[in-house]
């Protein structure tokens, strides 16, 4: 008899002979996988967020009052030579109060009432992606320390929170990700044991006509597999759903936070892991149970 067809028909029969629990089982992996999904759907978008912020880390360096043309264009040319700068932008006073004016609705007519200009002119210096991290901006800023500058703005206290609150969240998933694997792993085990207690008297009568251990394992094997399987496929079209009809539509409230962009949905190879990874909990399930069921001749 050929192991491959007989293996999926006695499997398909398995799971319609307990539905209950193969359902049951398929929709926790299902949960596991979407709840994983969710978390990798906010961690690519919050992550996409510090890369969108990466080419834009700058250093303001405001200048003192008499400080004068010439003294601008010499700490100008002095920056702009240092390993670590991209490029350095004079923003002149008028220039700051008119930027300050538009980041706000009606600043502008604000401050065209007041009768001088309090803001200080400023060199902009934009760092390469290479010292970007919150400990690199940091260490660059103190090497731009000089007399001419009354003060440095680079507002490393929220990018390193940032940094930290990503990394706290990557932390979180992986750990809750691994328990809810692992309760998952043991779930099919389970069912798959009791369709082997069930199954005992055919599984020793394949034995005393020849069978050989793998004949008699392999349709619990796909059995674990397909439950797995199918919990990958119900949580792609699960995440699907969650993306378009509860992501994007917050999307105007966290728009401060995640820019003007949509928040996008996971790329192909994420979508793959998942359904790898249910596949991998049936299947693990599955030999964990017939590796200890050596009373039912496995």
């Amino acid at each position: 008899m050929n192991r491959g067809p007989y293996a999926l028909r006695r499997a398909l029969k398995g799971m319609s002979e307990y539905q209950f629990l193969a359902v049951a089982t398929i929709s926790v992996i299902a949960t596991v996988l979407l709840l994983l999904g969710a978390f990798a759907i906010v961690l690519t978008n919050l992550s996409g967020v510090l890369d969108r912020w990466g080419k834009d880390v700058q250093i303001s360096c405001y200048l003192q009052e008499n400080i004068g043309d010439a003294g601008v264009f010499r700490l100008k040319a002095e920056l702009e030579t240092m390993s670590e700068v991209a490029a350095v932008t004079y923003v002149s006073k008028d220039e700051a109060l008119q930027q300050f004016g538009n980041s706000i609705e009606g600043l502008d007519r604000i401050l065209a009432d007041l009768d001088t200009n309090p803001l200080p002119a400023s060199l902009e210096v934009r760092l390469l992606p290479a010292f970007q991290r919150p400990e690199q901006v940091a260490q660059v800023a103190e090497s731009l320390e000089r007399p001419e500058f009354q003060a440095l703005d680079y507002s490393h206290e929220w990018v390193e929170r940032y940094h930290n609150f990503l990394s706290l969240l990557r932390l979180s998933a992986l750990v809750l990700g691994t328990l809810l694997l692992a309760a998952a792993v043991f779930l099919v085990g389970n069912t798959i044991r009791l369709a082997i207690y069930a199954r005992r008297d055919e599984l020793a009568i394949v034995a005393l006509v020849g069978g050989t251990k793998w004949f008699a394992r392999l349709p619990f094997l796909v059995e674990g597999a397909l439950q797995g399987l199918l919990g990958g496929l119900v949580s792609l079209i699960l995440l699907r759903l969650l993306h378009q009809y509860a992501f994007l539509e917050v999307q105007d409230s966290l728009g401060m936070a995640l820019g003007p962009d949509l928040m996008v949905f996971l790329p192909t190879p994420a979508l793959v892991a998942l359904l790898a990874a249910g596949l991998a909990v049936g299947l693990l399930g599955a030999w964990t149970s017939v590796a200890r069921s050596r009373e039912e001749a496995l």
